[in-house]
């Protein structure tokens, strides 16, 4: 038999996504061309910006150890207790934190893929280490791991996501992606009934492909689709993620045949620090986000509370506290912590944001510019909400006022006071291209556009109102992994006969 010519596999953004994509296509055997909106600087999409969390499943210790055996100070243990964290119980939490609205097949497809994928990744070079701020904790020489969250990537601060993309970057070169900067996906082409190339940049080249995967993110950078879709307060947002996802590649989808899919007017939003601008180059920090708000509380410019800052984990609840802090006067926060957790804060959850201190409830009052009567009847209320004892804990509630904290509830009595400014930071967008759990982009009758396919941040159908932190670096990595895959098995033509 003569041999036959590899399929040409086009892979839309050099994120986390992407990179898995032209990773794994170019592993099965096809020709790949990875395009990239931005230049060099700009690689890694939003994966670039975030902390570095992967959610994925496994059996207990020895699953985690043959990842890593890097531990952040203070977390080695003679021994580590980790309780499995099934796919059955992590497709029951995004399901969950879904409203029942996520999509059962997709949710399946990222659990069962999850640790092999992680190991995948490993595999390629990225480095994983055991963090101490996502629920772990040390007893006795014990490490003792809560089920799910715990390995991030390695790397400084809650935005070290760029260490993910540095070694696939580099594994993505070496094994002959060929990659072309400041080359935006334009159009998707179709001909004879299927996908069969994609016009690039403003000049119209179209390059020949077997097939397109789409990776270029959600929309969260058009203003356009911002106030289209989110609502007109979202318009002049402050971005955590990348400026480049502008929903081109969602519509070049759409416009060759794929169906929308997800929440459109949903987003993934956390509360950020405002004093520091929004991400340029991947390699630069974006906004810090300011997750301490579950050891405190969260008061609007009026001096009250508004969002149940407790309801479990921070990492179950960040993505959505953006959102609520846009539902408030003049769309801002702030986080007002005591000397119980300040220290907790600052080390952990706070970057290089300023905190605002002050020695009495009337004196930060006045230096936040808000009401000094409601923000004492506030922490009042608030105090005398709180169980009686000291310590904090998941189970300890507020009892009889409106909204509860339903967690981690203790009171703030012990000054100095600290506070922190928060507005919200828009990460990525929920809705997006319409997949089954192979990456097939399907149409509206349900049936797959042949040789489109899509994946991470421009696919709707997993997220909804929120979702379990590190799970979407994990359908990045998975489904762009499966995507790419599938395109290249898919286009590859049968032998010749000699």
């Amino acid at each position: 038999m003569t041999e036959t010519p590899a399929p040409t596999i086009v892979v839309a953004g050099a994120g986390l996504t992407g990179l898995s994509a032209a990773i794994s296509a170019r592993e099965a055997g096809a020709r790949v061309v990875l395009l990239e909106k931005g230049g060099r600087e700009d690689v890694g999409g939003n994966a670039a910006f975030s902390g570095g969390l992967f959610l994925f499943c496994y059996d207990g210790p020895d699953d985690l150890t043959s990842i890593t055996e890097d531990f952040e100070p203070g977390m080695k243990a003679d021994r580590i207790e980790a309780p499995p964290y099934t796919r059955q119980a992590y497709a029951a939490e995004l399901s969950a934190m879904s409203g029942g609205q996520a999509e059962p097949r997709l949710v399946d497809r990222l659990a069962e893929r999850s640790l092999d994928t992680v190991r995948w990744l490993a595999a390629k070079g990225v480095r994983f280490t055991f963090n101490r701020t996502v629920g772990a904790a040390v007893r006795d020489g014990v490490l003792h791991i809560p089920p799910g969250q715990i390995l991030t990537c390695t790397g400084e601060g809650m935005s070290r996501g760029f260490e993910v993309i540095r070694p696939l970057l580099a594994h993505a070169e070496r094994i002959g992606v060929e990659i072309r900067w400041c080359a935006p996906l334009v159009e998707v082409v179709r001909g004879d009934g299927r996908v069969t190339g994609a016009v690039v940049g403003d000049g119209g080249e179209t390059v020949p492909a077997d097939a397109v995967v789409v990776a270029t993110g959600g929309f969260q950078a058009s203003r356009e689709l911002r106030r289209e879709c989110l609502g007109p307060q979202w318009e002049t947002v402050r971005l955590r993620g990348t400026r480049l996802a502008t929903g081109d590649g969602i519509r070049a989808a759409l416009r060759a045949g794929a169906q929308k899919a997800g929440a459109w007017a949903s987003c993934h939003s956390a509360a950020v620090d405002p004093t520091r601008p929004s991400p340029q180059r991947s390699e630069a920090s974006p906004p810090f986000p300011l997750h301490g708000f579950w050891l405190g509380v969260l008061i609007n410019r009026h001096g009250e509370r508004f969002v149940d800052e407790g309801p479990g984990p921070w990492v179950k609840n960040y993505s959505k506290m953006g959102k609520a802090i846009m539902r408030q006067p003049g769309c801002e926060a702030f986080e007002i912590f005591d000397q119980r957790t300040a220290a907790r804060v600052a080390d952990e959850f706070a970057g290089a944001a300023e905190p605002i201190v002050a020695h009495s409830v009337p004196e930060l009052a006045e230096r936040i510019g808000v009401p000094a009567d409601r923000l004492a009847h506030t922490l009042q209320a608030f105090n005398n909400a709180c169980p009686s004892g000291d310590g904090a804990s998941e189970g300890r509630g507020t009892a009889g006022i409106t909204p509860p904290k339903s967690g981690w509830a203790s009171p703030l009595d012990q000054p100095p006071f600290v506070a922190y400014h928060a507005v919200a930071g828009l990460t990525f967008t929920f809705g997006g291209i319409r997949i089954d759990p192979d990456g097939r982009a399907l149409s509206a009758d349900g049936t797959p556009v042949p040789g489109l396919y899509a994946a991470g941040e421009a696919v709707g159908g997993l997220f909804y109102g929120d979702y379990p932190g590190g799970a979407a670096l994990m359908r990045a990595a998975v489904f762009g992994r499966v995507a790419g895959a599938t395109a290249a098995q898919e286009t590859k033509p049968a032998p010749h006969p000699a």
